[in-house]
């Protein structure tokens, strides 16, 4: 196999879209890129060279919680707790230098120039997503490395969720998704989240509509199929698209619990989504 060079990786962000003093949200699927000597720290390094001192990188450090169980104490959030969104986030998250907010289940981590503004003040009496707010209102930059299609779509769309007020009206029951945090003073208390983002299984269907308006460009960073688009143009079209139609981003799995069971406006599935999966146990134990 035949290694990355730290060079080739800034050229090939470059070519993306990654410039000097940009934002950018990222999220990657390092295993996609290739191999790098330096693994996840090189790749951090080479995104940071790219953006420069003006520059800012940022990385979704989301945490998981417990859904109809009580929550454990000793899985509490704190600023050192291991996100569940891969290599990239965990090794910004031990970086010199990196702020991480401090939201009980989705936290944000950032590196550079406006890291602590784009992470602070996000906890758990803040609405899940702001920090992509502040990340265009910066001019910010959305890039998926390796992950176009396992992990599709912008964090912009959640956002547009949430200001178009659907985060608190569609989820069913949210506060029965909960986890303790450890507060700024260092006791143990309990969260339980208001506003859980929708499905975001089947956002790859804003690619066509951030092609059709011209924002999303494409490349590879290493041998990993990548996009970039401006985050405040894709939040507007986000924004725009869930306006007209706030059933846009179901996806057509019948094995999907939020799109079948946990929306208010798709309850009425919940009968024929249990009997589906009662059956397919069925045919499981007996081998058929």
């Amino acid at each position: 196999m035949k290694k990355l060079t730290y060079e080739q990786l800034k050229s090939d962000f470059r070519r993306l879209g990654v410039e000097s003093g940009d934002t950018v949200l990222i999220r990657a699927s390092l295993g996609a890129v290739g191999w790098l000597n330096g693994g996840a720290d090189a790749f951090i390094d080479a995104l940071i060279e790219s953006v420069g001192t003006e520059g800012t990188i940022v990385s979704l450090a989301f945490t998981g919680g417990f859904f109809l169980r009580k929550a454990r104490r000793e899985d509490a959030f704190n600023l050192t707790k291991k996100s569940y969104a891969g290599a990239l986030p965990n090794a910004m998250i031990n970086r010199d230098g990196a702020y991480r907010s401090r939201h009980p289940m989705c936290s944000f981590v950032a590196v550079g120039k406006h890291a602590e503004n784009v992470t602070k003040d996000h906890n758990e009496n803040s609405p899940a997503y702001e920090p992509v707010r502040n990340i265009v209102e910066l001019g910010g930059k959305c890039v998926l490395v390796g992950c176009v299609k396992s992990s599709p779509g912008f964090t912009t769309t959640h956002l547009a969720e949430a200001d178009l007020g659907y985060l608190d009206s569609l989820p069913v029951l949210p506060w029965l998704r909960s986890v303790y945090y450890e507060a700024v003073d260092g006791d143990l208390k309990l969260f339980r989240r208001q506003d859980p983002g929708l499905c975001s299984n089947s956002f790859y269907k804003s690619y066509a509509l951030y092609a059709r308006e011209g924002v999303l460009r494409a490349g590879f960073v290493g041998k990993a199929y990548s996009i970039l688009a401006p985050a405040k143009e894709c939040y507007e079209i986000d924004l725009e698209t869930l306006r007209k139609d706030r059933k846009f981003n179901i996806c057509g799995s019948t094995d999907c619990w939020t799109c079948n069971v946990g929306r208010w406006d798709r309850i009425h599935r919940a009968p024929v989504y249990f009997l589906r999966r009662i059956i397919k146990k069925i045919q499981k134990k007996f081998g058929r």
